[in-house]
């Protein structure tokens, strides 16, 4: 916005009344916490004006925490006539006086609002902010009581070290308030300004009740064991931030430390009210770095599960994909396989025809090279048939998955190289056409990695399947294992590739010779009927 627009812009009288009744709605219901916080703290003092839990604290330090800077003014205000309120109540004299304690005021506030613009300000959205707010509770009863505790009349008369006890109790009587109540406040404002889960709610706040009142039941019961009682609060805290995340951890520490202050303000034993604030402090500071834990933990969780999510997704996708470049390299194959046939095959079959009448009716000088010329042609007939078998294994289609394996070229191809070569195959379903060439090419490739690389003597292919999995152990007794980079062809990543376009799994040893682990899923819809 432009300053001539900033100057001449004046806010419109209904945006005046209603700024002013957000104040007035604040500084009531600052009033009212404050006199309710502290009709309780003043039942659990250890000594005159020293409360051990003074909730008033937390009060103002949630306050001030929830409001933006605009509002700090009316609540030091609010705070100016309560002051006056308790100065009336025990002097029986109306006494305001706005610029009291004003430099303690001031240095509070710039405290918090350090705190509040600062890299991690207080929240209990996370970790680090709920570590932010318990070194804020801190600061602020610390700088309130240690630099400040002058300004209070009745501390005049404490020297030494009677003056330092009395401030450490001020202080952690601050501080057990702020941690008790502080956090409890801030949650229920956030859950009233967002949406929350009706049945999560509901489901929390049933069970706090349930623990409130057998709690109450067994200390009604057997008060004796109240010791044992208060020692294990700390174990529902754990369980309910275990399964409502920080929500639950401050619902829970509330129920517990208002148990315990309960009952502090009902016995009125010193002992037994410091006793208790030592619990609140670990209760309170437990619970909302449990909590806070707990909720990013889930966070994670969440995120972690839609990654695996979107990954699966594009792992199907990948795996569909890879399906689809499979078929159509073979349906390439297939149809390049077949015009060598039809093509260069038949015309080299009329090749040869002709060369073999042409030596019959050509003389004896002519004879030899016509010989050489047939002998070009067998060659390059041999070539053009390997091709074929390359692209296209046709043994396959005329003889069947299990015949090809272990009546076809791969046994012949092993005979001539003199390595030993066996086949153990259990087929008991029949195996759609997508599988049995991927289980024909790995054999092929696993074949021409171990005449060309591995030095075998013997391989061995075991191929079993039924109506839920197929699998392929082919092993050779070899010492060298190929790689995909030295392979004459597609290599091992060829034999993963083709693995896992069917949405198997592959692996690859070199214990005992080489062996290449092979299994591919069938499910309902791709048996063949």
């Amino acid at each position: 916005m432009s300053w001539p627009r900033l100057i001449t812009a004046t806010p419109s009288t209904t945006n005046i009344v209603l700024g002013a009744a957000k104040q007035c709605a604040v500084c009531v219901a600052y009033l009212i916490a404050l006199c309710a916080s502290t009709w309780v703290s003043n039942h659990l003092e250890t000594v005159p004006q020293s409360s051990a839990i003074f909730l008033p604290a937390g009060i103002k330090l949630a306050f001030v925490i929830m409001f933006p800077t605009r509002y700090w003014p009316i609540i030091w205000l609010a705070s100016r006539l309560y002051a006056a309120y308790l100065g009336s109540f025990y002097t029986q004299q109306w006494h305001l006086n706005l610029l009291h304690g004003a430099w303690q005021e001031a240095i509070y506030l710039a405290i918090v609002f350090a705190f509040k613009h600062s890299r991690w300000p207080p929240t209990i959205k996370d970790s680090k902010g709920v570590l932010s707010l318990i070194l804020l509770a801190s600061l602020a009863a610390a700088s309130k009581w240690f630099l400040f505790a002058s300004s209070f009349e009745f501390t005049t008369w404490l020297e030494g070290k009677q003056l330092l006890q009395y401030q450490l109790n001020m202080t952690l009587g601050d501080l057990t308030g702020s941690l008790f109540i502080t956090p409890f406040i801030i949650l229920c404002a956030n859950s009233y300004h967002r949406a929350f889960s009706l049945e999560g709610g509901v489901k929390l706040i049933i069970t706090v009740t349930v623990f409130t009142l057998l709690m109450l039941s067994i200390y009604l019961l057997r008060p004796d064991i109240y010791s044992l009682l208060r020692l294990a609060s700390l174990l529902p805290i754990i369980w309910f931030s275990y399964h409502f995340g920080i929500t639950g951890a401050i619902f829970g520490a509330a129920a517990a430390n208002g148990l315990i202050i309960l009952e502090a303000s009902i016995t009125q034993d010193a002992t037994n009210t410091y006793i208790s604030q030592l619990f609140i402090l670990t209760n309170a500071a437990t619970s909302l770095l449990l909590g806070a834990a707990a909720a990013e933990l889930r966070q994670k969780n969440n995120m972690l599960t839609l990654t695996n999510i979107e990954l699966r997704t594009q792992l199907e996708k990948n795996q569909q994909l890879a399906i689809k470049m499979v078929n159509v390299q073979e349906s390439e194959r297939k149809h390049l396989s077949q015009e060598l046939h039809d093509e260069l095959g038949q015309n080299l079959t009329a090749f040869k025809t002709d060369l073999a009448v042409l030596t019959s009716m050509t003389d004896q000088s002519v004879s030899a090279i016509v010989t050489t010329l047939k002998q070009n042609a067998n060659s390059m007939y041999d070539s053009v048939y390997h091709l074929m078998h390359y692209l296209r294994p046709r043994e396959l289609d005329e003889l069947g998955l299990a015949k090809a394996l272990s009546q076809g070229k791969f046994k012949s191809l092993m005979h001539k190289e003199k390595v030993r070569y066996i086949t153990h195959l259990c087929i008991n379903e029949a195996i759609r056409d997508e599988h049995q060439i991927a289980i024909y090419r790995i054999c092929q490739e696993a074949i021409t990695n171990c005449i060309k690389h591995s030095c075998a003597s013997e391989l061995v292919i075991s191929l079993d399947s039924n109506s839920d999995l197929i699998t392929l152990i082919i092993q050779d007794n070899g010492n060298v294992a190929t790689t995909a980079s030295h392979s004459g062809g597609y290599g091992l990543a060829f034999i993963d590739e083709r693995v896992t376009a069917l949405g198997g799994q592959c692996s690859f040893s070199n214990e005992q010779g080489f062996t290449i682990n092979a299994t591919f899923p069938i499910s309902a819809d791709e048996q063949v009927r």
